[in-house]
């Protein structure tokens, strides 16, 4: 059986984070990086989507990519705040987080979108996501236009309306299973305050232990 929270509590929950998304990474299934991402609009309605997970930064932000005109994209820019949670049941772990979400430097946009495959690329600029859609094959004729443009090239640029956001932890639970539902909980909180467009300086973790 694998060790439930490590014990004495560490003063920095990332490193343990990160250790458990490796872990994850390694199992043989699909999309381990599947992390439920929960927003509000304007109106404090909620909504949730899956995306995926691309990078835990050891400055404690979670990083995913999406179309900036997507609905999760305008109640981000809006609120300026999400949650998130990573399930893993095969490990008996689960990582919570919430805080303040920024968007990602158009430099490190550019350099993943280079590495997402051609097809991936052209979806990119072919959908308006989250837009609603009357007939399924216009996505594929303007994927098919927009390939005939740029004469079939195998590589494309990012568009300026797609790109990444960095969800920065001010909250951060690390959740891990027992036995008869007696899982252990231990909630690690800090104080972020804005540095610049993309970051955000923070103080010293502060933690307790939660009833499950």
């Amino acid at each position: 059986m694998l060790p439930l929270l490590p014990t004495p509590p560490p003063d920095d929950p990332l490193p343990t984070a990160t250790e458990w998304f490796a872990a994850a990474q390694a199992l043989s299934r699909r999309n381990t990086n599947a992390l439920a991402l929960a927003t509000t609009d304007a109106h404090q309605r909620p909504s949730v989507r899956m995306v995926l997970l691309k990078s835990l930064a050891p400055a404690g932000y979670a990083v995913f990519y999406t179309n900036y005109g997507s609905r999760k994209a305008a109640e981000l820019e809006t609120t300026g705040r999400a949650a998130a949670v990573l399930y893993w049941h095969e490990l008996g772990r689960q990582l919570r987080f919430e805080g303040a979400v920024v968007r990602s430097p158009p430099t490190e946009s550019d350099e993943y979108f280079a590495t997402r495959p051609w097809r991936s690329q052209l979806n990119a600029w072919s959908s308006e996501q989250s837009r609603p859609l009357d007939d399924p094959a216009l996505l594929e004729r303007r994927a098919a236009e927009i390939a005939a443009k740029n004469d079939g090239t195998q590589s494309l640029p990012r568009p300026r309306f797609w790109g990444g956001f960095r969800l920065w932890f001010d909250a951060l639970e690390l959740w891990a299973e027992g036995a008869d539902r007696f899982h252990e909980r231990l909630r690690y909180e800090r104080t972020l305050t804005r540095r610049d467009d993309f970051a955000f300086a923070a103080s010293a973790w502060r933690w307790q232990h939660l009833q499950p």
